[in-house]
Formats: C-alpha cells, structure tokens, sequence
C-alpha cells in the first residue's frame, strides 16, 4: 500500500511538467531575439545606420525601427502567431513582406524567408525576401538581408545577401 500512495504522490506532482508544452523551435528563437532590445550602430563605407529594438504589448511584439537616415526609416515587427514567429518588414519604398522563421543555424542565426506580403505589385520594385540575424558572444549584432525583384524565383542555393555588423550602444 505504501508503494501505491508513494507512486500516486510522484504522478500528481509530476503531472504539471507532463503537461506543459516544450518552447517551439520560433518560441525560443523569439526569446533569444528579445534579448537584443537596446540600441545599435552599423558604419559601412561612412554611413551609419542605427537600429532600435524594443518589446511593446506586454512583451509579445519585438519591434526593430532602422534610421538609415533622418528622412529614411523602416521597421521590422515580430510576434508569434501560434507556433510561427513572423517577421512584417514595413520598407521604404512602400512595402511590407511578411516573412516566417525557418530555422536557428548551428552558428545561433535565426533564419526568416518570405511568406507573402502587401504591395508587391510594381514589377520595377524589389521586396525583402531572406533575412537572417545573429548575436554572436562578442557582443556583436550581425543581419544579413536579401532583396529579389517583385514576382522574381528566388534562388536559396545562390544567396549571398548583403550583411551589416552592429555594434550595441546603449540597453
């Protein structure tokens, strides 16, 4: 009798840690990604491009705004819609992509490719199509983005992207 109440004891206990649902693979990418809120610089053939990365909504939405300069800005805004984490890049040229998280590479990069998007209808425009964006253990904040062509294959195998390294200037 005292095994059978000692195995019903463990069960009960146990029954909270069975039931709770193991974090996503875009789940823990999200939480890593909050870590970067703070303030970054980028200095590449002598502009700077600062980032911004804040939390709102009570920590569900992450929210990167880019000053490329004082009259050209863009925004990136992720969140999690079940167990997807997107991306909704807001452009310049009047766009805005949504992309999905596909996977977290073995060097820790957090890879996002297009899912669809609003106004991609100009054949003469581009669009963000690829994305990845690392935190490296130096501190050091490294995007690599890809832009193709409106209605243009996109060719994975041949993605080189243009990288840009950010410094963190302030939490």
């Amino acid at each position: 009798m005292r095994c059978n109440t000692r195995l019903a004891v463990c069960l009960f206990f146990s029954i909270p840690a069975l039931c709770q649902a193991a974090e996503s693979p875009a789940q823990a990418a999200f939480e890593q990604l909050k870590t970067l809120v703070g303030q970054w610089r980028a200095t590449e053939s002598g502009r700077e491009t600062l980032v911004e990365i804040t939390q709102i909504a009570g920590g569900s939405t992450l929210v990167e705004t880019w000053t490329m300069s004082p009259t050209r800005q863009s925004m990136t805004v992720y969140t999690m819609d079940g167990t997807r984490l997107l991306a909704t890049h807001y452009c310049p040229q009047g766009n805005a992509p949504r992309l999905v998280f596909t996977e977290t590479d073995g060097a820790g990069a957090h890879h996002f490719l297009f899912l669809d998007g609003a106004n991609l209808q100009d054949p003469a425009g581009s669009h963000e199509h690829a994305f990845w964006i690392r935190h490296a253990p130096d501190g050091k904040l490294t995007r690599n983005e890809t832009y193709i062509a409106n209605g243009a294959e996109y060719d994975r195998d041949h993605d080189t992207g243009s990288t840009q390294v950010f410094m963190r200037i302030s939490p």
